[in-house]
């Protein structure tokens, strides 16, 4: 009996814990480049299962979607893609969504009178995560990527 008591114990505590990170993020590559150059960068995320993210662009405008930005360094940041989304019901609505793994690429610029040496250009990925029940609070992550300008 105590066993089992303490088993329902240890799994409520880590329940809010697997709850808040429904969202895998791995941490970007570093990344090389020439100063005038169009370099790439893909950022890689899982949703764990029964979750899923708003996609980039949802049906409804109150809905918050996923959104990858950058700022600082010598990059300029030409284009983010996001994968194609897939349609879910949930309850009566029709959702563009992400779920399972999927890649989020940035196309950046590097300024042509870029300095050479290791910089930092700071990311941040806002997304809300839902499952068939509730939708989480949106959350904005910090994605730091190195950059090395050769």
């Amino acid at each position: 009996m105590f066993r089992l008591a303490l088993c329902l114990a240890l799994s409520m505590s880590t329940l809010p814990a697997q709850i808040n990170k429904p969202v895998n993020i791995t941490p970007p590559e570093p990344l090389v480049a020439k100063a005038g150059a169009t370099v790439d960068q893909t950022l890689n995320l899982s949703v764990r299962e029964g979750f899923h993210v708003n996609s980039d662009k949802p049906k409804d405008e109150y809905i918050i979607p996923i959104k990858l930005t950058w700022t600082g360094g010598p990059l300029e940041t030409r284009q983010v893609t996001y994968p194609k989304a897939e349609e879910i019901k949930v309850g009566d609505q029709q959702l563009t969504v992400f779920s399972g793994s999927f890649l989020i690429k940035t196309q950046f610029h590097v300024a042509d009178g870029a300095p050479k040496g290791t910089v930092t250009v700071n990311g941040k990925l806002r997304y809300q995560a839902c499952n068939s029940e509730m939708c989480l609070r949106p959350i904005t992550v910090d994605i730091p990527l190195t950059v090395t300008i050769e």
